[in-house]
């Protein structure tokens, strides 16, 4: 069974390489298709600024937050492409950890 410790200690480690990845250039985004159907309701909303490309609502830069996998619309007119960057990228997030961490390899494949 997992205790605290260890659950603590697997979650610092994927927000630590999740970050080593992304400063060293490994861009999670969200999918061109979901971008652009973000892209399309933005448009299309009565908060949209054109001239600035983002939301007078929240204050948004469009153009970044659509790309982000984890953001939503705190208008609820779309929500985070979590799912799809689990699918994508979780795994290797994941195998990166464990050559790191291999003593976390039985926790994180569920062998605990």
């Amino acid at each position: 069974m997992m205790n605290d410790v260890k659950l603590a200690t697997i979650v610092f480690a994927f927000l630590d390489e999740f970050f080593l990845q992304e400063s060293d250039g490994k861009v999670w985004e969200s999918s061109k298709n979901c971008q652009k159907e973000r892209w399309s309701i933005c448009d299309g909303c009565e908060h949209f600024d054109e001239p600035e490309e983002g939301c007078k609502y929240c204050g948004c830069y469009l153009p970044h937050k659509i790309k982000d996998p984890f953001g939503d619309c705190p208008l609820d007119k779309w929500i985070s492409n979590s799912e799809q960057w689990y699918d994508e990228h979780y795994d290797y997030l994941k195998q990166s950890i464990i050559e790191k961490n291999s003593e976390l390899k039985e926790y994180l494949n569920g062998n605990n």
